[in-house]
């Protein structure tokens, strides 16, 4: 009986090893060059920027801090500006308290809650909204660190309106 494979390396004593393996790859490097290129179908979705408005809510800050944001700043997320505050209001902030078998909510001294108003320019696509084309945003997204000139919270977006 003939061994497959020779003592010089060779298949049937006819083709090396090494030879078959690059040979192989060439020609799957063909064969995904080929699907990639000619076969996935062309995609003609065309995006349009829209304006759209959107809150952010802070959770729990302190007076002097809230004061740091204000009307007109530019709003950054890792960089990438999101927006600019057009409006800010504040309430009290309260807390879950428990005792005695009960919970209840108690106000929080020296702390507030801050809701910012941002405009910025979007796109949607298929209800995924895309704030300067980088930055998903969606309501109720986990928290996220914001940063405008005088100021660094952390914030999670509460409403959006679009096209307003």
């Amino acid at each position: 009986m003939k061994r497959l494979i020779d003592e010089k390396g060779r298949i049937a004593g006819k083709i090396s090893v090494i030879d078959l393996s690059i040979l192989l790859l060439i020609i799957m490097v063909a064969i995904g060059a080929l699907i990639k290129f000619t076969m996935t179908p062309q995609t003609a979705v065309t995006i349009q920027a829209a304006p759209v408005q959107y809150t952010l809510e802070i959770r729990g800050v302190r007076h002097w801090a809230m004061h740091n944001i204000r009307v007109g700043d530019a709003v950054f997320d890792g960089g990438v500006y999101v927006g600019t505050v057009t409006d800010i209001t504040h309430g009290p902030h309260e807390a879950f308290v428990q005792g005695d078998g009960e919970v209840w909510a108690a106000e929080v001294p020296n702390r507030y809650n801050v809701w910012i108003e941002l405009e910025a320019t979007a796109t949607v696509n298929d209800g995924r909204i895309m704030v300067s084309r980088t930055v998903p945003t969606a309501v109720g997204n986990s928290p996220t660190e914001f940063t405008s000139r005088y100021a660094e919270f952390v914030a999670v977006v509460k409403e959006i309106h679009i096209g307003e």
